[in-house]
């Protein structure tokens, strides 16, 4: 079954044509790497496909969901329940703690206070950063950053993860654990979308598409 279909996507910005008559489609379960140039369209694409951007024309279906669209309900909730996006820049709020940072992927959860400090907990010895949960975001490096993007997207109920060139500033320490962190998610049958330039990224997909 599909995850992802994009029908005939024509996109532009002024006189720029970044896609036209674009077609793509992933199946469920599915790591697929969208590799290409600079300026080719790749971040512009997983927006299109995360809701952040509308094609200019064209169909795009999520989960089955014809044109979903971020300010509708079916689109929040696709948001909520379904989608899970790493930004480049980690997309984290520097100024609050590692907790609260999390707190805002849990709070469509029902969870009581403990059982949300626990999970907290749980997700931040997956990622191996136990007892940080006090710790201001803008005190973590680069790759602990992204670790706790990596969090954010184990306490949502997702089945589409999205990541927009997840390696790009991290050593190869870290790399390496995002490339773990998203293989296991990808064999727990999460589909994964990544854009990357990383060759040992585009290694892990099972298809890359060149734009």
């Amino acid at each position: 079954m599909s995850c992802v279909v994009l029908k005939d996507i024509s996109k532009s910005f002024g006189p720029k044509i970044v896609f036209s008559h674009f077609d793509l489609t992933v199946s469920e379960g599915e790591f697929v790497a969208l590799v290409g140039p600079s300026g080719c369209g790749k971040t512009t694409l997983l927006n299109m496909i995360g809701l952040l951007e509308k094609p200019g024309s064209g169909d795009i279906f999520i989960s089955g969901v014809k044109n979903p669209r971020l300010e509708s309900n079916e689109g929040r909730h696709l948001l909520r329940t379904q989608i899970s996006y790493m930004f480049q820049n980690y997309g984290l709020v520097e100024h609050l703690s590692v907790s609260d940072n999390l707190r805002i992927a849990t709070r469509f959860l029902n969870l009581s206070k403990k059982e949300e400090r626990q999970k907290i907990a749980a997700v931040l010895d997956r990622v191996g950063l136990a007892g940080y949960e006090k710790t201001k975001i803008f005190q973590l490096s680069g790759g602990e950053q992204q670790r706790i993007a990596v969090a954010k997207i184990m306490l949502k109920p997702s089945d589409l993860i999205l990541a927009d060139e997840p390696t790009g500033s991290l050593d190869s320490e870290n790399r390496d654990h995002i490339m773990r962190l998203l293989k296991h998610f990808n064999q727990e049958g999460k589909t994964v979308i990544v854009v990357t330039h990383d060759p040992e990224v585009e290694k892990c997909a099972q298809r890359s598409v060149k734009l």
